[in-house]
């Protein structure tokens, strides 16, 4: 029912989460933050959960952080653990039981 918006570039790197409600147009929202500002961040849900991993920071070196939200509340960004790589701008998928990069 939320489609979410993690990272980016604006007049600097942000570390701003946004979602829109997909059955409904409109504008989106705040969410939460990451932990940083991120931007080539690459991302993945379940039904439940939604993961984003790696991107480049603001100096700009790959990063290898793996962070999550729950998807039925708004809130911050949670460490979930780290990649084996630092990487950015990778490729993800799901069946809406878990992701695989």
């Amino acid at each position: 029912t939320r489609g979410l918006i993690a990272g980016g570039i604006s007049t600097g790197y942000t570390n701003v989460i946004e979602y829109v409600t997909i059955a409904s147009t409109g504008n989106s929202t705040d969410f939460g933050d990451l932990y940083t500002g991120l931007f080539a961040v690459t991302a993945c849900s379940s039904s439940t959960r939604g993961l984003i991993a790696g991107g480049r920071d603001s100096t700009p070196i790959a990063v290898n952080v793996i962070q999550y939200v729950p998807l039925a509340s708004t809130g911050n960004a949670t460490d979930f653990g780290d990649l084996i790589y630092k990487l950015d701008a990778l490729a993800a998928c799901s069946n809406g039981n878990g992701g695989v990069q």
